[in-house]
């Protein structure tokens, strides 16, 4: 069958993986077997910044997930929304199982950290927010899940894309702020992307200071390079982010 859709991918569509450039509709097997090899793992930027959440990814930012994060978010490949919010959901699983007490009967709100908006309108849709209503979707059954876009940007930020993680602090500094009305429960910040924790740090920051409780983050993928000790009690390695 994966052969079928292969040759199908490649002779009727001219469909491309955006992980290896081989024919498929979306990730190959190959791309998908390299990401399925990696397990939920805690990770935190490597220098970190004071006031980082506590954040969980799916897997390394490879060559799999990079090209399908690019694909989706850049290409609008609608097709990949559900595999990367399965990836994002297993994430965010995980953060949970860290707390289960805290967890347990509350609402979880699964809030985005929000994107330029003149990114938005030049790319065709929020793909971040589009990741964090199917990640959502597939907790529901287990916890009281549900997506809210609890933030938004001030105006005059800009695209994170392509900035040092000194640019990327002073972009955000101050530039995110708590929707009119919107009070979540307990919150799970997401994106599809950590890289220097700008972004998820300063999301946090505007939560907790509004107060909100945020037991963490979770993300898609991470430029981590493995080292370090295991989360007590949680079985979660630590990965850090490269600098």
């Amino acid at each position: 069958m994966n052969g079928w859709r292969t040759a199908a991918g490649d002779l009727l569509l001219g469909a491309r993986c955006p992980g290896c450039d081989a024919a498929a509709w979306g990730l190959c097997s190959v791309c998908r077997d390299q990401v399925a090899c990696h397990r939920p793992t805690l990770t935190r930027p490597d220098p970190c910044p004071t006031g980082f959440p506590r954040t969980v990814t799916s897997a390394p930012y490879g060559a799999a997930l990079r090209g399908a994060i690019s694909a989706h978010k850049e290409r609008q490949a609608l097709g990949l929304t559900p595999y990367l919010g399965e990836r994002l959901a297993m994430s965010v699983s995980a953060l949970l199982s860290l707390e289960p007490d805290r967890a347990r009967g509350r609402r979880i709100a699964v809030v985005p950290v929000p994107s330029a908006a003149a990114a938005v309108r030049s790319r065709g849709f929020d793909a971040t927010w589009a990741l964090a209503r199917v990640a959502a979707r597939r907790l529901s059954g287990r916890y009281a899940t549900v997506a809210t876009r609890a933030l938004a940007q001030r105006r005059g930020v800009g695209d994170q894309a392509g900035r040092t993680a000194a640019e990327r602090a002073a972009n955000l500094r101050h530039g995110l702020v708590l929707r009119p009305g919107r009070r979540p429960g307990l919150v799970v910040l997401v994106d599809d992307l950590v890289t220097t924790g700008a972004s998820l740090t300063e999301a946090a920051r505007v939560l907790s200071a509004a107060g909100v409780e945020v037991l963490g983050a979770a993300t898609v993928a991470a430029t981590v390079r493995l080292r370090g000790p295991r989360e007590r009690g949680g079985g979660l390695e630590i990965g850090h982010l490269g600098g």
